[in-house]
């Protein structure tokens, strides 16, 4: 290989690394974010406040997004709009009313078993016999967080419910990675991460007034003390990292891209441990055999220059 393509190879792998790890350091970051923003919110407040400080932040590339993005993509955009940012966003703090952020965190890693699971079924994703044992690992190391949860029973505390909200989340990133990557590739990440914000402000905008935010936090002292962390999870975690993982997805292999969260869970379960938060032996055997199951999915996915 000459030299200066070597060094544009090299430049670009380097470039997806570092993106894939600050996804996963703000991604990682978000649940005890999540947690500390529940304090003065409801989970549907939290994420109206995600969703609209998103959209402003975002505001300033929404006119160019109008002009690269065709008519005809518009019903893919509103898919990967309502499936990648509109329902998580809602999903996770709902959850994290009744279970741990280290432990939503760890459900967050089924999302590439989830997008592979979608893509050989739905999208023509090659299979392999590696990456079907990949995903039974994954499968049993989800198990295993409800199953050998220590010290209490799995149905006699409600967990198991909002266990399934959580577990709903990564189905629906599985969905948005597939559509993104097979019809929405070849437009500017940034740009349309902007158009899906635009169009989750449409109902939530209103909502944020009906719903009596504003004056929730000029009242209310804890409300003002969590709108911190739920604008930086809107700025930081939504806008900033999501438009950065749209833009990877875009460059590299979609199985690369998603691997951003079985990194995530690492970040989430040493934040929890700081945190304080119980972390019981069920997650870390659960951690550790949906880690090996995403290893082997993602095993000769390593990402390649599009050409």
């Amino acid at each position: 290989m000459p030299e200066q393509a070597r060094r544009k190879d090299l430049l670009f792998s380097a470039i997806n690394w570092s993106l894939l790890i600050f996804c996963a350091l703000v991604w990682g970051c978000s649940y005890y974010f999540i947690k500390k923003a529940l304090i003065g919110f409801q989970p549907g407040e939290l994420a109206l406040i995600r969703i609209v400080s998103a959209a402003a932040f975002l505001l300033p590339f929404v006119f160019a997004a109008f002009k690269k993005i065709p008519a005809g993509k518009y019903p893919y955009v509103i898919i990967c709009a309502i499936a990648g940012n509109g329902l998580p966003i809602y999903l996770y703090p709902l959850a994290q009313t009744h279970i741990s952020s280290s432990l939503t965190g760890i459900v967050n890693s089924l999302t590439p078993l989830c997008t592979y699971i979608l893509g050989v079924i739905f999208f023509r994703l090659h299979g392999s016999g590696m990456k079907l044992a990949g995903v039974l690992l994954g499968l049993a190391g989800a198990t295993s967080l409800v199953l050998f949860k220590p010290g209490q029973g799995f149905q006699s505390d409600g967990d198991g419910i909002y266990l399934a909200v959580a577990l709903l989340a990564p189905v629906l990133y599985g969905i948005n990675g597939n559509v993104l990557k097979k019809y929405l590739s070849d437009l500017p990440g940034l740009q349309l991460t902007a158009i899906m914000y635009m169009l989750l402000l449409v109902p939530s905008l209103p909502l944020l007034f009906f719903t009596g935010i504003p004056g929730k936090v000029a009242a209310d002292e804890a409300a003002a003390g969590s709108l911190p962390y739920a604008l930086i999870l809107g700025i930081a975690g939504t806008a900033i990292a999501m438009s950065l993982f749209n833009i990877l997805l875009q460059r590299t292999q979609i199985m690369f891209a998603t691997s951003v969260s079985y990194m995530m869970p690492v970040v989430a379960v040493l934040i929890g441990v700081i945190d304080h938060e119980q972390v019981g032996w069920n997650e870390f055997l659960g951690l550790g055999l949906i880690l090996s199951g995403v290893i082997l999915i993602n095993r000769r996915e390593n990402p390649k220059p599009v050409s």
